[in-house]
């Protein structure tokens, strides 16, 4: 009937909307969907039947249909490329996105975010292609079907967050000097006021995480970065950080490679001026935590096992979240609090900071007229539509 009505029987891809619905599918699967059935501006009735039939007799749930459609049925895998068009589109028609509609040049940063999170959330095998397995064991596809439900894009804190993009966008921004979009060592060195160990971040350049020698990092990279540093219990992150300890690659951390690790704490403990623990009493404490199958070396299955992952990789890789953790009160946690990752809990926290920078350079702003023009972050400034216009906050 929807083809019916139009004319010639052609729908547009913005029509898509109302097929996907009437065919039990995703609202926002809609662009995929018109993709896999046309290659053109409209689609046929004959062409979308095609597809339809095809989905219905051969891929007998949710995420065998999403990998057909996103792939068109060539791969059984979905690359980063795939998802550029379905974030596209949640910019073009979510109503919490329209404030984005007079910023076209952040635009492919937002896109290139959420692709980052949905990567390094659902490809579990680190493989960078997404499987049908990943997908139906990850809740990608709930999350994708809750946009339809949920006005304020806020809300979807799993990777669509305007404000999650916003923070992560902005703290490479302030590394990236000279923005290009890359980092070399000496920029990721200037990470969070330089806690995080050098060491660590010089594995980061030798390939432990990207497959690769190099010396940059790409904006994608940080992604991955960020959202290991700021949730060490994340299964991703576990496994990212592992890597990074695991030296010579053998699948253990040994006690050499704790050691090697601690000692770069060591020098940042002297430089803060607080009272050192010794390499051995921070290996016995390291051990006693993670409580290894094998007593002199930690594999990974130990360190998934662990209740605290966060505090056994931040002992050895972030020594300021170690002595935060160890000033922390064990009451802070309110009765009936809305539980929240470590990762959510740091991007509300850096946004309202954000925010808060905002607001006070707006009380200093001096005429701008002759001001060389510039690119500038996200919701900063003059070149888009800050976060505080556009949500009232």
């Amino acid at each position: 009937e929807l083809f019916e009505e139009c004319k010639d029987g052609l729908l547009a891809k913005k029509d898509f909307g109302s097929v996907a619905k009437a065919t039990g599918l995703p609202l926002y699967w809609k662009c995929p969907l018109f993709e896999a059935c046309s290659s053109s501006d409209f689609c046929s009735y004959n062409q979308f039947l095609q597809v339809y039939e095809h989905l219905e007799s051969q891929c007998h749930d949710e995420s065998s249909k999403f990998m057909r459609i996103m792939t068109k049925g060539a791969r059984s895998h979905l690359i980063w490329q795939d998802f550029n068009n379905l974030i596209q589109d949640v910019i073009d028609s979510h109503p919490g996105m329209s404030f984005l509609d007079d910023a076209p040049e952040f635009h492919a940063r937002y896109i290139e975010t959420v692709t980052g999170r949905i990567m390094y959330t659902v490809n579990r095998s680190w493989t960078s292609r997404i499987t049908t397995t990943e997908l139906r064991e990850s809740n990608f596809l709930k999350i994708l079907a809750s946009l339809e439900d949920e006005p304020d894009i806020n809300q979807v804190s799993d990777y669509f967050s305007y404000e999650h993009f916003y923070v992560i966008y902005c703290k490479f921004w302030e590394i990236d000097t000279d923005h290009d979009l890359i980092v070399n060592i000496d920029d990721i060195t200037r990470h969070a006021d330089g806690t995080v160990n050098p060491r660590a971040l010089q594995r980061l350049f030798q390939g432990a995480v990207t497959h690769k020698r190099t010396d940059t990092l790409t904006y994608f990279d940080f992604i991955r970065f960020l959202l290991a540093e700021e949730d060490k219990s994340h299964p991703t992150a576990i496994e990212y950080w592992f890597r990074i300890m695991d030296l010579d690659g053998d699948g253990y951390i040994s006690l050499y490679e704790l050691e090697y690790f601690y000692q770069a704490q060591l020098e940042k403990m002297r430089l803060l001026g607080v009272e050192e623990c010794s390499v051995l009493d921070c290996i016995c404490q390291a051990l006693d935590l993670v409580r290894p199958k094998e007593q002199t070396k930690i594999s990974l299955s130990d360190i998934k096992k662990c209740k605290q992952p966060s505090l056994f990789f931040n002992i050895f890789l972030n020594i300021q979240k170690f002595l935060d953790h160890e000033l922390k009160d064990p009451f802070s946690t309110k009765e009936g609090e809305v539980p929240m990752s470590d990762w959510e809990k740091f991007a509300a926290r850096e946004y309202e900071d954000l925010i808060a920078d905002e607001e006070l350079n707006k009380q200093y702003e001096y005429e701008d007229d002759f001001e060389e023009e510039d690119e500038e972050a996200p919701g900063l400034g003059s070149t888009s539509k800050s976060a505080v216009e556009a949500y009232g906050i």
